[in-house]
Order: structure tokens, then sequence, then C-alpha cells
């Protein structure tokens, strides 16, 4: 208990924040972390949301065919899991008989114990970290929660000497390694991006960025960890990876998401076909997607632009197809895209038929994807909308 309380004045005292209430510390055997872990995914995932997901990352070429995520995701809390922050009941797990005196053990329990003081300050619950409709909005929130706590457990393992090899193993604190590396990289990106693309979009906005009067003024240079313009961030979170990738982005605010619903859909719904799943993107995951075919380069190319998109999983009698809409900020985004998703069709990137629509003089393409449907029947479709 000493151990731990030094840990949570030390995380205070580098967030700048004060516990405004005591966090509870309770020992968790390490066979009931698992249980643990599993019962959280039912809470936020029901197993029809996982056989969506499966369905559309499969026709995205995302996920190799009969992949289950859930088994996947629990895989991954391995033998280093030493504790973790619960949001829900406010208290901070540590697993089994570990030391706090250890000082990997201590660096977890700082970055758990920062995402404690965050969430008595700014209430993490508030944010869409579980927006299961919208992965690119929780990625980009996540990413906000999980950057800050690296970049304070990065301050506190300098204390202790140990920084350089926490920045080089960051995920390895947190899941198992060796489900890490087998999983696909699609998910490998999606997964370790919240801890470096969190860290890396704090640390460029800290170089662009102070806040006065309440709101974002531009500046040059980095002069330190700016934990005020993080405490800004949590009031103003970012809604995509676009503003992660991108913090000029939420720097101006001038360019939010479009939004995309169902109502374009509707002769297709009425002829029939019923929307199992639906998600978005966003440009991180697309250029992940797009990744795993082409050069980093060219990836990051095709994604960059990007204004919206929402995916579709559609079924009927049996049979599927995926319906991608994107918006892009300019036709030559749109084309880069398109152009992109052709390359990766040739490459056999997409599992069965693809079809690839440019809108004539607007910055939106639709790409539709199935197994079950030929290319005519492809075509009826998109001529129905």
């Amino acid at each position: 208990q000493e151990i731990f309380n030094r840990v949570l004045k030390e995380t205070a005292r580098i967030r700048g924040l004060e516990f405004k209430q005591e966090v509870p510390l309770n020992r968790i055997a390490r066979e009931d972390l698992h249980p643990l872990f599993e019962k959280e995914l039912e809470r936020v995932y029901s197993d029809n949301d996982f056989r969506g997901i499966e369905g559309a990352l499969e026709l995205l070429g995302a996920i190799p065919e009969g992949l289950r995520v859930d088994r996947m995701l629990l895989a991954m809390i391995g033998e280093q899991v030493a504790g973790l922050y619960d949001p829900a009941s406010k208290e901070m797990k540590v697993v089994g008989d570990l030391s706090l005196g250890v000082g990997l053990v201590q660096i977890i329990l700082e970055h758990e114990l920062t995402h404690a003081l965050t969430d008595q300050h700014f209430d993490l619950q508030s944010l869409p970290i579980e927006d299961i409709h919208n992965d690119d909005r929780a990625l980009a929130a996540l990413a906000l929660v999980e950057g800050d706590a690296t970049l304070s457990m990065l301050e506190y393992g300098k204390d202790l000497g140990i920084q350089s090899i926490i920045s080089t193993f960051v995920i390895s604190l947190f899941m198992d390694q060796a489900s890490f590396n087998s999983a696909p990289p699609f998910f490998q990106g999606w997964l370790i991006f919240p801890y470096i693309g969190g860290e890396t979009f704090l640390l460029d906005a800290m170089k662009k960025y102070r806040v006065e009067d309440h709101r974002l003024v531009p500046k040059k240079g980095f002069h330190g960890f700016d934990w005020e313009l993080v405490d800004y961030f949590y009031r103003n979170p970012p809604v995509s990876t676009e503003q992660i990738l991108h913090p000029e982005k939420i720097g101006s605010r001038d360019d939010p998401p479009k939004e995309i619903d169902e109502d374009f859909l509707q002769p297709i719904l009425e002829n029939g076909w019923e929307c199992t799943w639906e998600n978005t993107l966003g440009e991180f995951l697309t250029r992940t997607l797009f990744e795993q075919t082409l050069r980093l380069t060219e990836a990051r190319r095709a994604a960059e632009g990007w204004g919206g998109d929402r995916y579709f999983l559609l079924a009927k009698n049996g049979r599927k197809v995926l319906v991608w809409f994107t918006i892009w900020d300019t036709l030559e985004d749109k084309e880069e895209f398109a152009d992109s998703c052709d390359k990766m069709r040739k490459r056999g990137a997409f599992p069965g038929n693809v079809m690839i629509h440019r809108g004539e003089d607007q910055p939106v393409a639709l790409v539709i994807i199935s197994r079950d449907l030929n290319s005519k029947e492809m075509e009826e479709l998109i001529e129905s909308l």
C-alpha cells in the first residue's frame, strides 16, 4: 500500500491534477483475469455484433475467413498483464501477488492510475470509446486516453531510468506478445494505434498549440509536456483518427467528418436486403487496410483527404454483400482512393467480386464486395442507388 500511495502521488504530480477521491486497490487472481475480460467484452458486444464485424472485415480482406475476433482479443490477455483500472467500479485491480516494488509493475500501475485520475476529472465513460458502430470515432477517443497515459508513464519511467525500454516495448506491457504477433496486421495496427498514435498526436499537438482563454492558439516549438493542452482535449475530444493523424485538423475544427446514414440504401433495403452490420473505418483504418497490400507511402496517400465513410454489410437469403460508401475532400483524393482500391482488387486483396464506382463530378466513391453476387447483380445494385 505504501508503494501504491507513492505511485499515486507521483501520478498526480506528473499530470498536474489531484485525485478527488480514493482509488481502491484490489488484488485479483490471475486465473480470474480471463473471465473478467470475457465479461467485459460481453457487456460491450453481443455475439451478433462479433459475427457482423467478422463478416464485414472478411469481405474487406482485413481478416482471414473463419477468424473469431472475440477469441483473438481474449487470447491477447497474457502473463504480462499486471494490473488495470476499471472505470465502472472505479478501482485499481492488481494481478496475483505481484510486487509493486518491481519497476515495470510500477510503470503499468502509473499508466492505469493516470486513467483513474483523468476519469475523476473528465469522466472517461462520457467519451465515445465504446461506440461500437463507429470504430473511427472510438479509436480517436481511445488514442487521446492511451496517449495521455503513455506520456505520463514515460515521464514516470524517466525517473526510474527505464524510459527507453518502455518506449520500445510499450505494447508488450499490456498484451500477450505471441498472440499480438499472430494477429492479422490489420488488428495489430488497430490495437497499437491508441498507444503509439495517441502519444505521437499529443507530442505533435504540443509543438503546434497551446491553450489560451479556453481555446487553442498556434505556437512553434516543443517546450516539454503541456498537460493543460491534454486536459483541453478531454473537454474538446478528437472526433476522428484524421484529427489524430493530422493535429492541425483538430486545431482548425473546420473539417468535421461527414455523416452517412442508411437512407441512400433505401432502394436496396426495399428489395429485401437487410443491413446486419454497419461501421466507419476512418482514415487510419482505411490506411491500415491498404498497408496490407500496398506500399506504406501509397497506402497513406490513398487514405489522406478522407472526409467520411460508412460500410454496410447486407444479407438476403443467405447471400451477403458489403457496400462501402466514401466521401473525400477533393476529386483528386477520390481518384487516389479508387485507384488504390482497384490495385488492391487486381492483387486479390478482396475476396470475391469487387466493383468500384467513382462519383462522376462528386468527391465520392462506392466499393461493393461480394462472394455471392456476380458482376451483373452487383451492377444492378449500383444502378439502383
